[in-house]
């Protein structure tokens, strides 16, 4: 074992190398190579195969796999136990198109700026190109499904471990108050009014209104109740009426299909609103906004009523903190009625103390 001298077929003198390193995860890797022509080229192979082996760069045949492969070995997982897993296979969509044949385990930051660039310059379905933050979501995803093939041997590293996210502001700021809503539900059609009213006063994702049932809404105690499989979290959800929500189902009337919103021309649940949404918006002078704003509304309004945040959390559904405070949108008035609470405190707290020296 070790560096050993021997003579070729030739009768010329050479020098072989046989010895055994131990791996990063402990397992012994035996290496042997021939036709080395110095035993001080021997020894310096021995030394640098020993380095690399502690330091995690000796592995097996490096497999060359695909960066479409490397989805397909994630997807079974992930679709199994990935709540998000409808969004994950959107993203994933995006992330194929560009890299899907190269060589997953040859991935650069070059590759993931070329990603980046392609990606930018392409139009969403909201007519503008994608947001920094929609496109840091698609390459931690990337990341997220090279980190899994090397927990499962598909690959030795994550060559884009080390690359840096945008993280640029990605937190839209629209929002609407009572009057902006009354105008536009004033301008929008008739058979839209009850999904925008459900939206504004629960704080609803568009589809969990567009395919409520009614078996899931209880007009007797105001109540909706989401199932798990009814929401993007997948998570159930109690919802309570507001008086204008409750008159506006009560007033509907139940289709064979058992859903609560009805297509006229469809008989059946809605697919798609979103020709109705943006003629009342431009009615309303409201261009630009998202039916999603809906919902950051419903969390915002909530909040500057006295609401508790943990109670809004509870009521829309947001899992999370970090979530639920790009939903929270703090604006300058909301500034201003912070500083009359302030001022108001102190002024009750002077008088209290001035009565209590009038007093003595």
């Amino acid at each position: 074992m070790g560096v050993t001298k021997y003579k070729s077929n030739t009768g010329k003198a050479l020098w072989k190398l046989d010895t055994w390193l131990t791996l990063p995860d402990g397992r012994l890797k035996r290496v042997r190579q021939s036709k080395i022509p110095t035993k001080e080229m021997a020894l310096t192979l021995e030394a640098k195969l020993k380095a690399e082996a502690f330091e995690g760069k000796f592995f097996d045949k490096v497999k060359t796999v695909s960066v479409e492969k490397v989805w397909k070995n994630y997807a079974d997982k992930a679709e199994r136990d990935n709540r998000a897993w409808a969004t994950d296979k959107g993203r994933a969509a995006h992330l194929l198109e560009h890299l899907g044949k190269i060589t997953a385990n040859a991935l650069t930051e070059k590759h993931v700026e070329d990603y980046r660039k392609a990606r930018f310059s392409e139009t969403t379905c909201r007519g503008g190109a994608p947001k920094s933050g929609t496109i840091d979501r698609e390459v931690e995803l990337l990341k997220r499904i090279l980190n899994y093939s090397v927990r499962t041997k598909l690959l030795q590293t994550n060559p884009i471990a080390h690359v840096p996210l945008l993280n640029k502001p990605n937190t839209r700021k629209r929002t609407l108050d009572e009057d902006g809503f009354e105008k536009l539900l004033e301008v929008a059609d008739d058979h839209i009014k009850p999904i925008l009213i459900v939206a504004f006063d629960t704080g609803m994702r568009k589809e969990e209104i567009l395919g409520l049932r009614w078996e899931q809404v209880d007009l007797a105690d105001g109540r909706i109740f989401l199932y798990e499989e009814d929401t993007k979290a997948q998570q159930a959800r109690l919802i309570l009426m507001t008086g204008r929500v409750l008159d506006t189902l009560e007033a509907l009337p139940r289709a064979l299909s058992g859903y609560v919103f009805i297509n006229p021309e469809t008989g059946t649940r809605w697919s798609c609103i979103k020709k109705s949404w943006k003629s009342a918006l431009k009615r309303a002078g409201l261009d630009g906004m998202w039916f999603h704003d809906m919902r950051r509304s419903f969390v915002s309004n909530s909040r500057r009523v006295g609401v508790q945040e943990s109670v809004v959390m509870r009521m829309s559904g947001h899992k999370s903190r970090k979530v639920f405070d790009r939903y929270n949108i703090v604006s300058d008035d909301d500034l201003k009625q912070a500083v009359q609470l302030i001022e108001q405190s102190r002024q009750k707290e002077i008088s209290t103390e001035e009565s209590k020296v009038a007093e003595a």
